[in-house]
């Protein structure tokens, strides 16, 4: 573990809400696959993400201080361990490079046609940069101060979008076959709910006894709650047709609010907020990447590479996609396919396999029973 930094429950429960919600608040497979229905398949998805986090709850439990890299190392042994470990690097990389590409073309698509992409894909990564050499702290800490704002501002917006919705317009629900909307609920599950088993590279810098309000649990249910809710409330003010062909569906119902005759466009003030959050969220994947880079290289500090990886993911992010078409095409027909062996069945065969090697996780103390591999061997070296 090569972080000093801590944070506590209750940050993490903010980093969970601003992680889930930021960039999939503008994502549209769930409007443009079953439209009203998407509505269900949020909330279809929500206990397969708490599955899957208590999954990486108990596997941090069992192996407390560890991320990954390290308790995969010490379950599958050293071979197993890398393997693993180049999985969730790989993951890593392939979200880093792919968010800024996203975020870019939302910006470039909605406010500023005449800028390139390619300015907003390097000012992400390089603020990413800049605050993941500050540690999980500063990120904990600046997320906790745009939080209120975040929350504040979707309350603020919504109020006004609640009164331009129809809600004629969003029933009946379960009009496409059950099918589709299994599909659907599949892919927000894919993204971004499943996305949740990444923060077991977060786990181990948490401090202090877990409150109940601010239960990463909880955390889902609110996420999984508000992304139902966009859709909505979306579909209430556009209709059915025009969520399904629309490329942003819920920056075009804020569009229609206006207050009197004077004050209108308050998808600018929804985007200032959005923009800063997407870096947030830009920011934990790369300090995930960073962490995981360090760990399997062995290298001690990871500030020596995090620029060099800030580079490499601007000339990845430059080629990864060139359009949202892309986006939606690499989600429906690649990470369709790939995510469940990362979001759950690696975690849940690394868990079975500990729970067999291991027995049952005991506590003395508030200790856990099952040690770290690297402690064992510090024990050693001092006996002989």
């Amino acid at each position: 573990m090569l972080e000093d930094g801590r944070i506590s429950w209750g940050q993490l429960f903010i980093l969970m809400v601003v992680f889930i919600t930021g960039l999939a608040s503008n994502l549209t497979s769930d409007f443009a696959l079953v439209r009203q229905d998407g509505v269900i398949a949020n909330l279809l998805v929500i206990p397969f993400s708490i599955v899957t986090f208590l999954i990486i709850q108990e596997l941090q439990r069992r192996h407390p201080g560890q991320t990954p890299y390290e308790y995969g190392k010490t379950i599958l042994g050293r071979w197993g361990g890398i393997l693993i470990g180049i999985v969730y690097m790989y993951i890593t990389i392939e979200i880093s490079m792919m968010l800024p590409r996203v975020f870019g073309e939302f910006v470039v698509t909605v406010l500023t046609p005449e800028i390139p992409v390619e300015a907003y894909t390097i000012t992400m990564v390089l603020v990413g940069v800049y605050v993941v050499y500050a540690g999980i702290e500063a990120i904990a800490r600046f997320t906790q101060m745009a939080f209120p704002i975040y929350v504040f501002i979707l309350v603020f917006i919504n109020f006004f979008l609640i009164r331009q919705a129809k809600i004629e317009n969003v029933f009946p629900f379960f009009d496409n076959p059950v099918g589709e909307i299994a599909y659907a609920t599949y892919l927000q599950y894919v993204f971004p709910m499943g996305e949740v088993v990444l923060f077991s590279s977060i786990l181990p810098y948490v401090r202090g006894k877990r409150p109940k309000f601010f239960s990463p649990l909880l955390a889902i249910v609110i996420s999984g709650f508000y992304l139902a809710y966009r859709v909505f409330i979306t579909v209430g003010v556009l209709g059915k047709e025009t969520v399904g062909i629309s490329t942003y569906p819920f920056i075009q119902a804020i569009r229609f609010i206006k207050i009197g005759e004077f004050i209108e466009r308050l998808d600018l003030l929804f985007l200032g907020i959005y923009i800063m959050i997407t870096v947030v969220e830009f920011s934990l994947i790369f300090y995930m990447l960073v962490q995981g880079v360090a760990q399997m290289t062995g290298i001690k500090d990871r500030k020596a590479i995090t620029f060099p990886l800030g580079l490499l993911i601007i000339g990845l992010s430059q080629v990864s996609i060139s359009n949202t078409l892309d986006q939606t095409r690499y989600m429906s027909e690649v990470r369709f396919l790939t995510s469940p062996i990362w979001m759950f069945i690696i975690p849940l065969l690394l868990l079975v396999i500990s729970r067999i090697r291991f027995g049952k996780r005991n506590t003395s103390g508030g200790q856990q029973a099952v040690v770290r591999t690297d402690k064992i061997q510090e024990v050693n070296k001092i006996q002989t």
